[in-house]
């Protein structure tokens, strides 16, 4: 596929598209590229890293529950 052709259908998919987040995500993806790909830890400050590396250093099952246990949460909701 042409650089060409591949403009055109990203066009048309764009044209398509009418949900504002979506539009705006598109935005900021394209614009960030178009920028050089600026590493995005350099826009975190010393605070910002210390969350980060929290969150990642947290366990993986440390807020989540079985699908069982969400199916019958949900089953109970959806009677009240």
């Amino acid at each position: 596929m042409s650089i060409q052709q591949m403009q055109q259908q990203l066009i048309s998919q764009i044209s398509a598209v009418t949900d504002e987040d979506i539009l705006r995500m598109l935005g900021e993806e394209l614009s960030y590229s178009l920028q050089g790909r600026t590493d995005l830890a350099t826009l975190l400050n010393e605070a910002d890293h210390k969350e980060l590396a929290l969150l990642a250093d947290e366990p993986v099952d440390k807020n989540t529950m079985s699908l069982d246990e969400f199916n019958k949460i949900m089953e109970q909701w959806r009677m009240k």
